[in-house]
């Protein structure tokens, strides 16, 4: 399914509501266990993609799909163990094309609140059997859309990342910092997909290692990016996603 960015903003007690949910970016380990992971990796081969961009393969559905009722089954008491109380906005699988650069996942809704993302790994392809090095970096940088012009006008998916802005040239983005607290070396290892001067204002909040059982978190409005994969030999990442809302 293809989702639609309207170029609106939320209001100030909205922000406000979202600021008081926030919390850094979290790594946790055995998030599941070998046999769900192999399910998982067996299911997303057979996943036929309907949104394809210019940067991932997307197959997103709810919990009252067929398939999202075996990853409630799965999925539902171990995130709340992990976030607390949630709706489920809906799960993605996600096979890459090229890296992401960094953004934030906020989708505007006139009536929900966006709250946190789960990201689990499924596999990474390579030229090698066990899963080569790559990262998904979430930095301590936030944008709740407060630059958005309430245009009520929007365009179907989010992947052609040409147009994107620095997140420091744009005035929406909370917490920026004066000059660069990320260096050549780390911009060389992690972000060499983008120019340099993209980094500047950033902080990075954490450095998730795709491993075998693991997952990472982050708010929905806090800023991330993928690593350069493709620099690295790999070929693409697949990944289950989910994308969850304040519970009312």
């Amino acid at each position: 399914m293809y989702h639609t960015y309207l170029d609106n903003r939320y209001n100030k007690e909205q922000v406000q509501k979202m600021q008081a949910m926030d919390s850094g970016s979290e790594t946790f380990h055995d998030f599941i266990n070998s046999d769900e992971l192999e399910l998982l990796r067996r299911m997303i081969k057979n996943i036929e993609f309907p949104e394809k961009g210019q940067t991932s393969k997307y197959a997103g559905a709810s919990y009252s799909d067929p398939q999202g009722i075996i990853l409630k089954n799965i999925f539902d008491e171990k995130i709340k163990k992990i976030i607390g109380d949630y709706e489920l906005d809906f799960f993605a699988w996600q096979e890459a094309i090229n890296p992401w650069k960094i953004h934030a996942d906020l989708r505007w809704y006139p009536e929900k609140l966006p709250y946190k993302v789960i990201l689990v790994p499924l596999d990474v392809v390579s030229d090698q059997d066990s899963w080569k090095e790559t990262h998904t970096i979430a930095f301590k940088q936030r944008d709740y859309l407060e630059s958005n012009t309430n245009s009520d006008h929007g365009k179907k998916g989010n992947s052609d990342q040409s147009h994107w802005k620095r997140p420091a040239d744009n005035p929406g983005t909370h917490d920026i910092v004066k000059g660069y607290s990320i260096s050549k070396e780390q911009h060389e290892k992690y972000f060499s997909h983008m120019d340099y001067d993209f980094l500047e204002g950033l902080e990075i909040d954490n450095i998730f290692k795709w491993t075998p059982g693991s997952c990472v978190t982050w708010d929905q409005n806090q800023l991330h990016c993928a690593d350069n994969f493709l620099a690295n030999g790999i070929t693409t990442k697949r990944s289950l996603i989910f994308f969850t809302n304040q519970q009312a």
